[in-house]
């Protein structure tokens, strides 16, 4: 088996960038690693049929800049042989390793048999697994939920996943009944811990480096978890992948979001405005104008026109520049986009 996650947990914790639909494209994965290095990057999710089928999805979904290693690419189907048609082709772009998306709950994905629906059909599930690392060299992890109502046979069905092949789990600590309601709980990830011999890494409710490293360390002594996945608490927040509690100064945050912006227009062509805009507006907090400030990104059409927004808070806000803007309540801020766009 590869061992390249269980290398990584050696080197304790792992800290990663969550894969997120309409968010975790190979502009923000750069913003991630720019500022974080030592982040590894998981992808937005793309079915491996897709992936097979379509030379146009490959070219969106597999090209990447270098910046990006070691990058994970998560993939949703549910046909066996599928998965593993499309785990060659991801290897041969190079890619570092593949995820499996056994954790969405949006209903067009369960009533598919893809996603959340994969825990109930475990043979299925397993069968997955399997022909998938026996198709590749590259490491196939998983990721799931704590279970369909609570965490009872979330051991069992892991210790199948990893008897099959898996070198890494993940587990959003929701079930699928909650989906993204109710808080977080770790309870059944620190349980399933005791009981594999693959690194385990927690998802849901991230708020941090600093949050993610507490909530990995076992309250009672027992093993801990080898990492954690920040997702949502990310957005127009990169810094949260620094130990520390890092806070960036306003023009550390205009300087990113030029820069993501670039990307963004470099990597998406003409498709970049829609991106842009939802990205940058999450930038932009904690200090005096900032609605008016997003209001203007949100009808941008040009780089020009960001650069112009840059410029203008530069000019009102000369005296905060070099000043430390405080981090926020992402819950409270963040815009969704897509069906399991939030982590």
């Amino acid at each position: 088996m590869n061992t390249f996650w269980k290398d990584l947990a050696s080197r304790w914790p792992i800290s990663t960038l969550a894969p997120m639909d309409g968010y975790c494209d190979s502009p923000y994965r750069q913003i991630v690693k720019k500022i974080a290095p030592e982040t590894v990057v998981f992808s937005e999710f793309y079915s491996a049929d897709g992936i097979v089928h379509s030379k146009e999805l490959q070219r969106k979904a597999l090209t990447h800049h270098s910046s990006e290693y070691p990058l994970i690419i998560q993939i949703f189907w549910k046909d066996p042989a599928m998965f593993a048609e499309a785990a060659k082709i991801i290897e041969w772009y190079g890619i570092t390793g593949i995820d499996i998306n056994m954790w969405c709950p949006a209903k067009k994905v369960v009533k598919s048999g893809h996603g959340s629906s994969l825990m109930i059909n475990r043979d299925t599930a397993f069968k997955i697994v399997e022909e998938m690392a026996k198709a590749v060299k590259i490491p196939v992890s998983v990721k799931t939920r704590l279970g369909w109502e609570n965490h009872s046979l979330l051991t069992e069905f892991v210790q199948g996943l990893e008897n099959a092949g898996a070198s890494l789990i993940s587990v959003h600590g929701r079930t699928y009944k909650q989906a993204f309601t109710g808080r977080a709980d770790l309870t059944g990830i620190y349980e399933l811990k005791q009981h594999v011999n693959i690194p385990v890494i927690c998802n849901g409710d991230v708020m941090s480096y600093e949050d993610g490293l507490k909530k990995i360390i076992h309250p009672e002594g027992l093993k801990n978890l080898d990492g954690f996945m920040i997702g949502r608490a990310s957005f127009g927040n990169p810094w949260c992948f620094l130990p520390g509690n890092y806070e960036p100064t306003l023009g550390e945050i205009l300087d990113v979001m030029k820069e993501h912006g670039d990307l963004l227009w470099t990597c998406k062509e003409r498709k970049w405005m829609m991106e842009a805009r939802k990205h940058l507006v999450q930038y932009l907090h904690g200090f005096p104008g900032v609605k008016e400030y997003r209001s203007s990104l949100v009808h941008v059409e040009s780089p020009v026109d960001i650069y112009k927004v840059l410029e203008q808070i530069k000019r009102d806000h000369k005296d905060l520049i070099s000043q430390k803007i405080s981090s926020y309540n992402a819950e409270s801020q963040m815009v969704t986009w897509g069906d399991c766009a939030v982590d």
